[in-house]
This record gives C-alpha cells, structure tokens and sequence, in this order.
C-alpha cells in the first residue's frame, strides 16, 4: 500500500476484494494460533489440538492460492500475484460453513471452565489510559473499551464497503482479550463471506501498467482458453519482451518516485505500520516497520506488577506477541 502511494495508483477492485479475503483468513489463522499457544501454556491441552487443526484448513488454502503456506509474497504492489484457483470459492465456502460450530466448541470448552477463568479472570489488567499511554493497538486496546480498528478508522483496500462490527470489552484482563479475539474471528468469517460473494465479478488482479505489473501467467488462444491446441501456456515461452521484462522485476524491481509515506492496517495484533522513503530508485532509501509486538510488549511490566509469577504466564499469552516482530 505505501508503494502504491508513492506510485500513484490502485490495485483493481478485484485484487482489493482477495487482499481482503485473505487477509481475514490470515487474522483468523492468527488467532486461531493465539488460542492454541495460549491454552497449551495455561494447561489446556485439547484447546492446543483443536486451534492447530483450524488452522491448517486455512494454511492449505493458502498453499492452494499463493504455492505456500507462510511467507507468500502474494500481495504485490498493484495487486496480487495471480487470481484464486477455479476451485477457489467453493474451498473458502466450506471453510467458513465449518469454523463457526468449531468456534462454538471453544466457548463450550473454556467460557465457564473455571480453571480457565480462575487464570484469567482479573489477571494482567491494562486500563485504557495505560493502554494508549504505551501505544498499545488491537485486540489489547479494545479489550480495554477503546474501539479503534483501522479497518474503521482508516479504511484501506475497500473495508469501509463491507458489514462487520468491531468488538469491544471494557473488562480490560486477559478473559477480556480472550472473549475478544473470539468474537473477533467471528466478524471476520461476515467479512470473508461478503468478499467472496463480490468475487462473482470477473476482472484483472494487477494494474495495467507494464512499469508495476509482472507479465500475465497465461496467453490466451483463439479459442479462449489457451493457445490454438487448447493449452495454457506461460506468455513468457511466447514473447521475448515478457521475459525480458520479468527479468528486469525480479533482478530490479519497480522505480518508486521520490517521497515518503506512512502507511498502517489493522493486523490482527494492532496497528502494522511501514513509512516507507523513495530517492527515485528500484530500492528504497529507508523503510522502518512499527510492529504490534514490539510496542504492545512495553506495556507488560504494568500488567504483571503485584501479581503472582504463574499470572505472568496468561498475561504474556494474552498479549499474543510474535518475537519476529519484535525484534526489529
């Protein structure tokens, strides 16, 4: 999004639709992370099962999308890489006809079992001042009562067309962050359901613009499909313009104009923000990442003061950090 911004330009309407879809599947998977680790370290060994298990339906599809299941640099400046497989939609259907009676299992499991409450109910409090005091976002600083998304605040990539609430609690302890996050992937299966209803629509996934956009996958032949015998080929076997010109983007890249832009989404541990610097080159002159582990981390000494050495365990947990973020 920051290089789109320093470009000039906006990825199509169909790109924006699947950055969206996978992006909540991402926050999903995320959480679905958060409940497992968190559950295994406070002794709830099934909830660790169950988490992992969701989670891998979401991680193949991805794989079925992007070619793996972590790191896909899929999302590319001015669009995505590639569309989603013909298959695609109705994998995604299945999925978010599945998750909402598993996340039922969850609250069947945890809600009112009492060595789960007793070891999160009141522990690691965090009020709202505290909160935004350290430059706490997410789930951390809505738990507290304070209702920021950027999804809502600042829209990107077309949130503000979609139907979704942005929980809140007020409680403020690590139950708080828990009832969150849960209600947190329910809003995100409404919103992954209206993107996928919006994919109904055909359209391009990149811009078209030789100086961004990678050259197509596929030629098409007469008979639409492929080439004059049927097959889909890579328009680089076909065209030595195209490969010279994937050649350039890989080995090169884009050429940003000079500037500088900060630009944050809502990730689903807060506010991920990236100011990028142009000086009118393939690379950039500075890029600086605001991660939501790190700042949320700083808070953590005011969550744990005054209580007992086993609380700090939940209270880490409730606060879902990612050491790769951290260290940055």
């Amino acid at each position: 999004l920051s290089v789109e911004r320093l470009l000039g330009i906006e990825a199509p309407p169909r790109a924006q639709v699947i950055r969206v879809l996978v992006c909540e599947l991402n926050r999903i998977a995320s959480h679905l992370v958060w409940l497992a680790t968190g559950g295994l370290e406070l002794g709830a060994v099934s909830v660790m099962l169950y988490g992992f298990r969701e989670r891998e339906l979401i991680l193949d599809i991805f794989e079925a999308v992007t070619g793996l299941r972590m790191n896909h640099a899929y999302i590319r400046p001015g669009g995505v890489l590639m569309d989603l497989p013909p298959e695609g939609s109705s994998v995604i259907g299945r999925l978010i006809d599945t998750l909402p009676a598993r996340i039922d299992d969850y609250e069947r499991l945890l809600d009112d079992n009492p060595i789960w409450l007793e070891r999160n109910v009141g522990v690691g409090r965090l009020s709202a001042e505290d909160a935004l005091a350290f430059g706490v976002t997410g789930p951390m600083l809505r738990a507290a009562g304070v209702p920021v998304d950027l999804r809502k605040d600042e829209p990107y990539s077309g949130y503000e067309t979609y139907d979704f609430e942005v929980p809140v609690r007020t409680d403020a302890d690590a139950y708080a962050r828990y009832r969150l996050r849960i209600e947190e992937m329910r809003e995100s299966l409404r919103i992954v359901e209206q993107a996928l209803d919006r994919l109904e629509e055909p359209g391009p996934v990149m811009v078209d613009d030789p100086k961004v956009g990678w050259p197509p996958k596929l030629s098409v032949g007469p008979d639409g499909i492929g080439n004059d015998e049927g097959y889909l080929h890579h328009i680089m076997e076909e065209s030595m313009e195209a490969l010279i010109h994937h050649f350039k983007m890989v080995t090169q890249g884009v050429r940003v104009p000079e500037g500088e832009v900060y630009t944050p989404v809502e990730s689903p541990r807060g506010e991920l923000g990236h100011y990028v610097v142009s000086a009118n080159e393939h690379r950039p002159y500075r890029v600086h990442m605001r991660d939501p582990s790190f700042v949320n981390l700083q808070a953590l000494p005011i969550m744990v003061e005054g209580g007992l050495v086993a609380d700090a365990i939940a209270a880490i947990a409730s606060v879902d950090p990612v050491m790769g973020g951290v260290d940055r």
